[in-house]
């Protein structure tokens, strides 16, 4: 793959991709979507604007946190590594967002280059950015113990278990795909956490 490595150019596909995934996040959180009462009945342009401004910060950590353990841990292993965005990909999300009322996590990737990995740390770099989502969600609830507004830590929590549990659908391009087929007991055990907390407790 000849794709040249240029920094400014990484900053701002993660710019762009994170001001997409909170929009995305905004209108999912916010019920906002086409077939909602909240859209018409409910909006508010202050509530808009507040849900947004959580939906930055929160996914200014949690998304970008992800994409650089899984940029800097294939740099461990002696890889080169770059986040790309898929421009297509982000704007199909944006939509199923507004239409549907759900968020699909897929605003782009780490491309690694320079050192071909074997299968053991092609999945622990895989398993590094949903790690730190789970981890990041579980810090947010401590932060609620704390103190924390409710709105930031709810938002923490949903957001950090929701990209942690769609990147580990072990499916194409997704990271629980390369996880399975390195462990898929490690994979078993890192899906049941986001999953138990989304959709049991």
């Amino acid at each position: 793959m000849n794709i040249k490595l240029k920094k400014y150019s990484e900053v701002k596909d993660i710019i762009i991709a994170w001001l997409g995934i909170s929009l995305c996040f905004t209108l999912v959180l916010g019920g906002y979507n086409l077939f909602s009462k909240s859209l018409v009945q409910n909006f508010s342009i202050v509530n808009l604007l507040v849900l947004l401004g959580v939906s930055l910060i929160v996914t200014g950590t949690s998304f970008i946190l992800h994409e650089l353990a899984h940029k800097y841990t294939a740099i461990h292993f002696g890889a080169k590594a770059q986040f790309i965005k898929w421009s297509k990909s982000l704007l199909i999300s944006i939509a199923v967002a507004f239409l549907v009322g759900f968020v699909f996590v897929a605003p782009g990737a780490v491309y690694i280059f320079g050192k071909r990995l074997n299968l053991k740390e092609n999945g622990l770099v895989s398993l590094a950015g949903p790690a730190i989502n789970i981890i990041m969600a579980f810090i947010f609830m401590g932060l609620g113990l704390l103190g924390l507004p409710a709105l930031i830590v709810s938002y923490g929590v949903f957001i950090n278990f929701w990209i942690a549990g769609f990147n580990l659908l072990p499916f194409g391009p997704l990271d629980g795909k390369k996880i399975f087929l390195w462990n898929p007991a490690v994979w078993v055990i890192t899906m049941a956490i986001p999953v138990l907390f989304i959709f049991v407790l």
